[in-house]
């Protein structure tokens, strides 16, 4: 049940997690099961990932799971556990800013303290405006004032996806400011690729940086050392989880039960006090 004052609370907690100078390690989960586990690892907050959440619930990522069950999701997690939840809402699941304004109320009812919010269209071929997307992130901050639960909103811009390398620095930093002026409160360059780029968005915006962990990026404690706010694991988390149960079903299917049997399992107690 919606309590305004545990979620501002919370709302306030995980915005400060974004600037102890601390390392913000974000495990992107999928449903109440990890969720947990994450907090009983000692995870501070918890995201989901959009990808991870539509796969999980039958659906391709890009919005095509319905807001409904997205929602159920959100309140099935944050119900789940007592740190904050801040959940990958793609474009906003809304066309027109009064629909991205009634689905962020809603989110916050559901148990939502942060929100990721995209700046590309339907397949990451074109970005919007900087207008637009300031447009859109307003709406979010107004909304969720008025809520009562100032939401973090991690602006993610897609300019890595689709500008050329030689530019989409200049871009993000140029849609980094913008989007900060606007009230976002994190700026989240996806699939930004090396520590010289990272250094000029840490230097260059006055806001938490958010980066995906990737293999030319591996090393948390330099991305620290950089500046860095917070770090995602995107979809990661679940392609994981998925290779060591295809790599044990496939054994199972030629009799070898070598893979199903060679790592040190956690415990039945451990496992059920996840529930």
């Amino acid at each position: 049940m919606f309590n305004e004052l545990i979620q501002a609370a919370k709302a306030n907690a995980f915005r400060k997690q974004h600037r102890n100078g601390n390392l913000l390690i974000l495990p992107n989960i999928w449903d109440a099961l990890g969720a947990r586990l994450m907090t009983k690892l000692g995870y501070p907050s918890v995201a989901t990932a959009s990808v991870s959440t539509a796969l999980a619930n039958g659906y391709l990522d890009g919005e095509h799971i319905p807001f409904s069950r997205l929602l159920e999701i959100v309140q099935t997690i944050s119900s789940a556990v007592d740190v904050p939840v801040t959940v990958d809402i793609e474009r906003g699941f809304a066309v027109g800013l009064p629909q991205l304004k009634e689905n962020i109320r809603l989110l916050i009812e559901h148990g939502a303290v942060g929100v990721n919010l995209e700046d590309s269209e339907a397949g990451h071929n074109k970005l919007y405006s900087i207008i637009e997307q300031c447009r859109k992130i307003e709406a979010v901050r107004e909304t969720s004032i008025q809520c009562g639960v100032s939401l973090v909103i991690n602006a993610r811009t897609d300019v890595f996806i689709i500008s050329p390398e030689d530019n989409a620095v200049n871009q993000g930093i140029e849609r980094g400011r913008s989007y900060h002026s606007a009230g976002a409160d994190c700026i989240y360059p996806v699939t930004i690729s090396s520590y010289e780029d990272i250094t000029r968005f840490v230097e260059e915006l006055a806001m938490p940086l958010n980066v995906l962990l990737m293999k030319s990026i591996p090393d948390l404690r330099r991305l620290k050392e950089i500046g860095v706010a917070r770090v995602s694991l995107g979809p990661q988390l679940l392609s994981h989880v998925l290779t060591v149960m295809k790599e044990i079903a496939e054994g199972l299917l030629l009799e070898d039960s070598t893979v199903f049997f060679n790592r040190q399992l956690i415990t039945r107690e451990f496992r059920d006090s996840l529930v």
